[in-house]
C-alpha cells in the first residue's frame, strides 16, 4: 500500500508546484527536485526486497548470478532511456528522443550478448 501514499504525495506535490509556478519558476524547480528525491528514496526501498527475492530464486534454481546482474542492468537501462526520452519529447525534441531510444536498444543488445552465448551453448549440447 506504499504506492498509494507515493501517488497521493505526487498528486499533492503537483498541485502545490502548479500554484508556485505562477509566482516563481525557480522555487518550483527546487520543489520538484525535492519531490523527485523523496520519490526515488521511497522507490529504493522496493528494490532491496526484490533483489533478495531474485537472488534466492536464482540460488534455488541453481542459475548463475551473472544472469541476474544482466536483468538488473537491462532494467536500469530501460528506466534511464525511458526517462530521458520522455523528457526530450516533453521539450519538443522528438529526433533526440528517437536517438536516445536507439542508443538504449544498442546498449541492451550489448549487455545481452552473454545470454546469446549461453543460448548457443544450450542449442549445441541439445544437437550433439
Amino acid at each position: 500500500m506504499k504506492i498509494i501514499a507515493i501517488a497521493g504525495f505526487c498528486i499533492f506535490a503537483t498541485i502545490i508546484c502548479k500554484g508556485i509556478e505562477q509566482n516563481s519558476r525557480e522555487i518550483k524547480l527546487v520543489a520538484v527536485l525535492a519531490v523527485l528525491g523523496v520519490i526515488v528514496f521511497q522507490c529504493l526501498s522496493f528494490f532491496s526486497g526484490l533483489i533478495s527475492t531474485f537472488e534466492e530464486l536464482f540460488a534455488q534454481a541453481e542459475i548463475d548470478n551473472m544472469y541476474l546482474e544482466i536483468i538488473f542492468k537491462a532494467l536500469g537501462i530501460c528506466y534511464i532511456v525511458q526517462l530521458a526520452s520522455d523528457y526530450c519529447k516533453d521539450c519538443g525534441e522528438n529526433s533526440i528522443s528517437t536517438q536516445i531510444q536507439l542508443a538504449g536498444r544498442l546498449a541492451l543488445l550489448s549487455i545481452s550478448l552473454p545470454l546469446f552465448n549461453a543460448l548457443i551453448e544450450i542449442v549445441k549440447t541439445l544437437l550433439l
